[in-house]
């Protein structure tokens, strides 16, 4: 007997369907390098707007942090195969330190049942820097967006420079990654805009209709303001 595709609903990004007990997606050139990592790594609540009360707190924000950096470090001893097909927004930088997640965000988190975080969606996996992981997830969890997009996406009113400090603090940023992490996270959002508008010329379905859904307008605004407030946030690291 076969099975019906039930389609669930909340991604923006690929087609997820349940068929009985399993939850699919569609593959891609990049899926078997994903596999890759994820074969590697083997040894709930999942994120969604407007954020309940526990997903912001300054304690799962440190959880994150922290969550992060195990990611990262649990892949020591871990090399991508020669060739491995990444679904990147570019090529990756020369100075690749780990595979990023690059999405690291509340809609791909899960709170499990014994209170420990775990990663979702590794379609946008590729290599890359530590900190440019650390900038992607600071700017979605502190979160540095504007007052009003804070408040909507369920924050409410956040101290921004503190918050950023717990997360540096809690993912044990060096000094000198502390002091490139502002400008870290202006270039990764540049760069999610820019990977967007590429992919959407490019003709993905997905990314074709974030650009025309307006959806781009958010880090827009958020360049603004971490243009604006760059003194206070880069202050609090120090």
């Amino acid at each position: 007997m076969t099975l019906p595709e039930i389609p669930l609903l909340g991604g923006s990004t690929s087609t997820v369907v349940r068929v009985g007990d399993t939850v699919r997606r569609n593959a891609g050139p990049w899926t078997p390098a994903v596999h890759g990592l994820l074969r590697h790594l083997e040894a709930g609540d999942c994120g969604r707007y407007p954020l309940a009360p526990q997903w912001v707190t300054d304690k799962a924000l440190t959880a994150v942090a922290t969550t992060l950096r195990m990611f990262h470090d649990a892949q020591y001893g871990y090399r991508p195969p020669t060739g491995a097909i990444w679904r990147a927004f570019g090529p990756p930088p020369r100075d690749s330190e780990v595979v990023c997640h690059h999405d690291a965000a509340p809609h791909n988190m899960i709170w499990r049942p014994d209170g420990t975080l775990a990663l979702i969606d590794f379609d946008l996996s590729s290599p890359g820097t530590r900190l440019y992981d650390v900038a992607y997830a600071a700017w979605t969890w502190v979160p540095i967006f504007s007052d009003r997009d804070t408040a909507t996406l369920g924050w409410g009113r956040v101290h921004r420079p503190y918050r950023l400090r717990l997360f540096a603090d809690a993912y044990g940023l060096t000094t000198a990654d502390r002091f490139r992490l502002v400008d870290t996270i202006r270039q990764r959002i540049v760069d999610h805009i820019e990977g967007i508008r590429r992919m959407a010329a490019a003709g993905e379905p997905a990314f074709v209709r974030i650009v025309q859904k307006g959806h781009l307008r958010r880090p827009e605004r958020d360049l603004r303001l971490i243009d604006f407030e760059r003194a206070y946030l880069e202050g609090a690291l120090r």
